[in-house]
């Protein structure tokens, strides 16, 4: 359990599939809780934090600033797209989103074990994770599919009109209720070519332990890249978990209930911390984090931590290929036909949208996350026919009991009376 701590405070998993407000889903709706172990199988466990690893580093590399990112969010709502992919397809993902030798049989009935034991919906500590399946009502998905995702992930599925222009507005009502309002959309438009979307939607929040005193906060100055601002640091004295990493030095703050604990890094002398993530093996970073806040709170620390807000947003299409998933983006090649009903091959992964939030105060700790894995198709279906009567025409009032015209005529210009 205490190994998997970092997992836990970026994603704030559990299996909640009842948020108030959230709008029926009309196909298949979420499989019930059942009884089950709190802590997954090593082998799900320590695959999730290598593609955490991997996926933050990518993501560090891509643009400077704050950034904060869910890979279990992400994980989640790929390994729900992976359960519809074939051959060579559900290869490429499963060796990120799984590793070697373990299934997706596996992978899904792990994370099912693990979010159903890790629910929190307690007066100091909320834990929520909704997933959902969104497809136009002119698409057809696999029966067998829905039902993985709603056994094993607790998606509902929804079908609406794409080519309604409000949509979107549906699809970000549910992520503006399953996140508590912290994050309000992951959709602002539905292109023509995309049938379906995957949505994963995350809710953390909790107190610390030991909270930090309102009186204690003060300015200070931060040295950021880009020159020195005055921010407010929270301060506290106290008995805590502090450890070495690789150069850097971390500690740890446990939320409330214990289970759960916020760390932060920092690297020694000047090193930036994307030059230090650089350095790092991502098959042992978060494995190495999580076993040193496990450890007993000895050394008396006096701390000062900024207090802060963030929201961040990305695509991450680059990433994932980077990570070697390029196949399921492919549109010659992506197999995903176990998500059709007609078994065709004519769907891809286009887009992977994901949005963040966190807040980091006094009292405690606030943080959301959406991902929405967005599935196009190579061929669309063919429309009704267009007719446009834009150059000139015949027309006329036909009586059409006699069969006798009333009126012929023919349309130049409609601009002339």
């Amino acid at each position: 359990m205490k190994r998997n701590l970092f997992v836990l405070l970026l994603a704030g998993f559990c299996l909640w599939g009842a948020f108030s407000g959230i709008p029926a889903m009309a196909a298949v709706p979420a499989a019930g809780c059942s009884g089950a172990p709190v802590v997954p199988e090593e082998a799900v466990r320590k695959a999730v934090n290598r593609f955490a690893a991997g996926l933050l580093r990518l993501s560090a590399e891509n643009k400077p600033g704050n950034l904060m990112i869910s890979p279990v969010s992400v994980h989640l709502a790929l390994t729900m797209a992976a359960n519809g992919a074939e051959g060579s397809t559900k290869a490429a993902m499963l060796k990120r989103l799984a590793g070697e030798g373990l299934t997706l049989d596996r992978l899904n009935r792990g994370i099912r074990a693990w979010k159903t034991g890790v629910s929190r919906t307690g007066s100091k500590t909320i834990l929520g994770i909704a997933n959902s399946i969104w497809f136009d009502k002119q698409y057809r998905p696999a029966g067998t599919f829905l039902k993985k995702n709603a056994d094993f992930f607790g998606a509902d599925a929804r079908s609406l009109d794409f080519r309604d222009r409000g949509a979107p507005g549906i699809v970000n009502a549910w992520v503006k209720t399953a996140t508590r309002g912290t994050i309000d959309s992951i959709l602002e438009e539905i292109r023509s070519d995309e049938v379906l979307f995957l949505v994963n939607a995350v809710y953390f929040k909790s107190d610390w332990q030991v909270p930090f005193e309102k009186s204690e906060t003060r300015k200070e100055v931060f040295h950021a890249p880009g020159g020195d601002t005055e921010t407010d640091f929270m301060h506290r004295t106290g008995r805590m978990t502090v450890f070495p990493l690789k150069g850097a030095t971390g500690v740890s703050l446990p939320y409330e209930d214990g289970r759960f604990a916020f760390f932060a890094l920092l690297p020694e002398g000047k090193t930036a911390p994307r030059a230090w993530l650089a350095r790092q093996d991502p098959a042992t970073l978060f494995e190495g984090i999580a076993q040193r806040m496990a450890k007993t709170p000895v050394q008396e620390v006096q701390l000062a931590l900024p207090k802060f807000e963030s929201r961040y947003e990305d695509t991450l299409e680059d990433e994932l290929k980077k990570l070697g998933m390029g196949i399921a983006f492919d549109p010659a090649r992506a197999d995903f036909s176990a998500m059709s009903e007609r078994r065709t091959k004519d769907l891809f992964i286009g887009t992977v949208r994901h949005k963040t939030f966190v807040r980091v105060d006094e009292k405690g700790t606030e943080a959301s996350a959406v991902t929405s894995v967005g599935m196009r198709m190579t061929s669309l279906p063919a429309v009704q026919r267009k007719i446009s009567f834009d150059r000139p025409f015949l027309y006329g009032i036909m009586d059409l009991k006699a069969g006798i015209p009333l009126f012929v005529g023919i349309l130049e210009n409609p601009a002339n009376p």
